[in-house]
């Protein structure tokens, strides 16, 4: 049994846009986790994503954290399909005036977007390779502002790791997450 199997469980092939609402789900939770002692506020969350995740992942890991859709939560979600980035100003706008909790965003398009739209939401990104350079954020280690999220950067020691394992044939047997272009 190598390492990976005995801490990960045996291998499964996880659809990416599966893995990205599980990850948005945690994201999203976290915070909400901090003031769920106030049981009766509704939370409301924004999600502008390119061609829909599945959205019952996302639903179903923010329920493992006690939110629910008609209880205590509401999702607003707007998609820009097939690459039309030129709608991106719009939806962004229209999520900042729903006055929502928290807003999630995948693609440095759409973090660009709602980060001119917002300077007082908190805004969560996804699949942004280098957010730094974007001007999303300050540093990686301290974002600063109202966006954080989760970077596609693979900083020196990390890409190196990934390097030596693809030179001993060990390609991502340790890696936490892979991301497959569609």
């Amino acid at each position: 049994m190598e390492p990976a199997d005995s801490i990960l469980g045996p291998r499964h092939p996880v659809e990416r846009r599966t893995f990205m609402a599980m990850i948005a789900g945690g994201l999203f939770a976290a915070p909400l986790a901090a003031e769920a002692q106030q049981a009766a506020k509704v939370y409301r969350i924004g999600v502008l994503s390119q061609d829909g995740p599945n959205t019952n992942v996302l639903r179903q890991s923010l329920r493992g954290f006690g939110y629910e859709e008609g209880r205590n939560l509401v999702i607003e979600f707007r998609w820009y399909e097939g690459g039309h980035f030129d709608r991106l100003p719009a939806l962004a706008a229209e999520l900042v005036s729903l006055k929502l909790d928290v807003i999630t965003v995948t693609g440095p398009q759409a973090a660009v977007a709602v980060k001119a739209a917002t300077t007082t939401i908190p805004v969560v990104f996804l699949l942004v390779a280098d957010p730094v350079s974007l001007g999303l954020v300050s540093s990686l280690a301290h974002p600063g502002g109202n966006v954080t999220g989760l970077s596609t950067l693979v900083p020196g020691p990390a890409k190196r790791r990934g390097e030596e394992n693809a030179e001993r044939g060990n390609h991502g047997a340790q890696a936490a997450s892979v991301h497959v272009p569609s």
